[in-house]
Formats: C-alpha cells, structure tokens, sequence
C-alpha cells in the first residue's frame, strides 16, 4: 500500500522521476527492465530505488523506476498497459487489480516454471492480488486498517490508550472527554478504503459486494456515514475534504485530531512527522463483533513487456524474505512474507503494535476490488463530503452517486 501524506511533495518529486525516466522504451528495452510505482517522498523514492537494485541483480538487466504521486498513477498506468508505453513491471494495488487484468500477464505459468513458493506469503495478501483465480501480481504488503491515535492527547483528557477491541461506545466516550479538553477526536476521509474500513468496523456496512459489484443497499452504509456526519457536526471529527486525500493525514500529524484510520504502510510516516507519541489499535466496532478490511500491493507484470522471464526474476528478489525483512525494519511495509512479519513487530517503533495487528488480522476480510473502483472512489471525493460533513443525509448521497455510476 502506500504513504498518503505530503501529496505536495509528492507532485514534485514525481515530476523529477518521470522526467528523469521518460527515456527508453517504457515495455523493456534489451538491458532495461521499467518499473512503475507511486511515489510519496523523497524518503518513498530512496526506499523503492533500493528495491528496484535488488531485481536489477536478481534479473541481470537494469531496473529503471517511473515515479508517480499516487492520485495520478493510475490515470497514467491505465493509459499505458496494453501499449508499447507500458512498464515491463507493474505495481498494482489489491482494490484496483480487477480493473487492469486486460494489460497484465497471469503470472501462475512462470510460478509454475520457476517454483516460486507462494506458500511462503499471506494467503490473503495473494488471494487480494488474483483474479478469477488467475494470479496477476506477487505481494509486498499486506495489512488491515488500524486507527492511530495521539497518545500524549489522550493523557491530557485522562483517557486510557484504547486497547485492541473496543468499542463505538468506548470511542464516543473518549471523544466527549478529548472534547472537554479543545482536542477533536477523528481526522476524517473520502478516500475509498479508510472510508469504507470506518463503515465495516463501525457497523458491518459494505459499500463493495463480495463480486466487486458497488452495491450501497445495505441500510447499514448510510447509517455509518451519518454516525461519522453526527461526529463533524458536534465538533469532535474534522470535516472532510475531497479535494485533499492528505487532508486527514495531515489532521492526525499536526496535532488537529486525535485519531486517523491509517495501515501498517502510514506508520513510519507517522512517527517520523508527529511531535507526539503515536499509539495504534483497532477501529472501534459493535461490542464483540470487531471486523476490519485488509488491503495490500504487489508486482504484476504488462502483457506488452519484452521479457516476462526477466521482469519474474526481478519481483522474485523485490518479494524476497530479505527485501521485505528491509521494508519492514524500515515500518515502510507489513510484510506479505510471514516469514518477514516479525521484523515489522519489532521494529515499528510503536507500543502496542504487534498485539494490535494480530487482534486485527483475526478478523479482517480482503477489501473487494471492483470494476468501477476508480470511478467509486472519484465520485466519493466529489460527492462524499456532503455525506460525511452533514450537508445531505448520506441515503441521499450514495444514490446520487449510485446513479453516476449506472447502477
């Protein structure tokens, strides 16, 4: 998965990518393998560059990364697969995959072939990443949503760190104590997978059908998103912006709001940025019925990509147990390895992790990918803060987006 913040810097540092990477022939030159990835930093682009060395050793060819801010890769990847301007490697994202299979090669022969074990990965994080059984990328990430939460902030309102498990009402409670005391409770987001991870945890509303189908039916949905509309109003969760996926982000980290629903993939950034001690658990849900999606990311490979073989050697190394040891000493990645899993627990940096995550992994479901995800997620960033800020009741919302999208 990826880091949200600093979507600024993230524009210039993918401008400096692409144009430092735009020569060549995008699909694999004879000694050049083109990797495609979001790009969130600078701290993001010295990360990957290393990875990217590894599939250059394991693959004998040089492999060339094309940086992207996150918002604008998958226009640019979308326009490039099934072209001779496609990357030879390709990351893909659990939610989008289905949307891309026409552009990417089934990688179950060369797994075949090559004996590459993929025992050794989190059946979830790989089940995430294929497609009517077809395996279309190999995992480097896994993990269900969590919610972070600002511990110093909680000291100050004599609330107790949240223990794995608790509760809507738990979390109410401690909103109303932060309240007392200046602090909003909840950093808010449109952005397609927190929000819809706030709406299963919160009440088991599913905006996505186990067939990918967007299907906003279940009266539970509306009822999630108006609960969230009911914090806004009464001050203890910002509100939402849909022209800035950061903007939550960027609430938790400078102090706004005391809580964001985030991944294992945001705590480095996380930690790195605040000037408070941050603290995760789980996103509160009914007593006794918590629940959370899981998401995660990997290499796939384009059909138009000159050498499969090669660019299979080269994920081969990027999904390596040390390689994804590295990404996770780093807290970049949770490793879709579990052999590489321990040393995401130990070296997170943030107490309480690691019991946090098993008691979320327990439960969490695979996130559904859909045909029409980009098209969902585009219309809750224009559509979805009137929902979540209280403008319109969110029954209203979701059909005026459920009638965009044809359904």
């Amino acid at each position: 998965m990826r880091v949200r913040t600093a979507a600024v810097a993230a524009a210039g540092v993918g401008a400096l990518l692409l144009t430092a990477c735009s020569g060549g022939q995008s699909s694999g030159s004879s000694d050049t393998l083109t990797w495609s990835m979001w790009i969130g930093s600078s701290d993001d682009q010295k990360v990957w560059d290393g990875v990217g060395d590894t599939g250059a050793e394991a693959s004998g060819k040089k492999v060339s990364l094309q940086g992207s801010p996150f918002a604008d890769y998958w226009t640019k990847i979308s326009t490039q697969l099934g072209t001779s301007a496609a990357p030879c490697i390709v990351t893909m994202q659990s939610l989008r995959v289905n949307q891309f299979t026409d552009g990417l090669l089934p990688l179950d022969d060369l797994v075949k072939s090559t004996g590459f074990d993929t025992a050794a990965f989190d059946k979830g994080g790989m089940k995430a990443l294929s497609v009517d059984g077809k395996q279309y990328a190999i995992p480097y990430d896994t993990g269900p949503l969590l919610l972070f939460y600002n511990k110093d902030a909680f000291g100050k309102a004599g609330v107790a760190a949240p223990r794995p498990g608790w509760t809507v009402d738990d979390f109410e409670a401690a909103a109303t104590a932060l309240k007392k005391k200046g602090q909003v409770a909840l950093a808010t987001s449109v952005e397609d997978i927190f929000l819809e991870g706030t709406i299963l945890s919160i009440n088991g509303g599913t905006m996505i059908d186990g067939s990918g189908k967007v299907d906003f039916g279940d009266p539970k949905t509306a009822e999630a998103v108006d609960w969230i509309a009911g914090l806004v109003k009464d001050g203890t969760a910002t509100r939402a912006d849909g022209a800035d996926a950061s903007a939550d982000d960027n609430a938790f980290i400078n102090g706004t709001a005391a809580t964001v629903v985030g991944g294992p993939w945001n705590s480095l950034d996380f930690k790195a940025k605040a000037k408070f001690e941050v603290g995760v658990t789980t996103i509160p849900s009914p007593q006794g019925a918590q629940k959370t999606y899981s998401a995660g990311s990997g290499f796939g490979i384009s059909k138009t990509c000159s050498d499969p073989e090669g660019a299979f050697k080269a994920i081969t190394a990027m999904t390596s147990e040390k390689t994804l040891t590295s990404l996770a000493k780093d807290g970049r990645a949770f490793p879709a390895r579990t052999a590489a899993q321990s040393a995401w627990y130990e070296n997170a940096g943030i107490d309480g992790a690691e019991e946090t995550l098993k008691s979320a992994l327990a439960s969490a479901v695979p996130l559904p990918g859909s045909a029409d995800g980009d098209k969902l997620s585009q219309l809750l960033s224009q559509y979805g803060p009137q929902m979540v800020n209280g403008q319109k009741p969110a029954k209203d919302v979701l059909a005026e987006i459920s009638r965009h999208l044809g359904k």
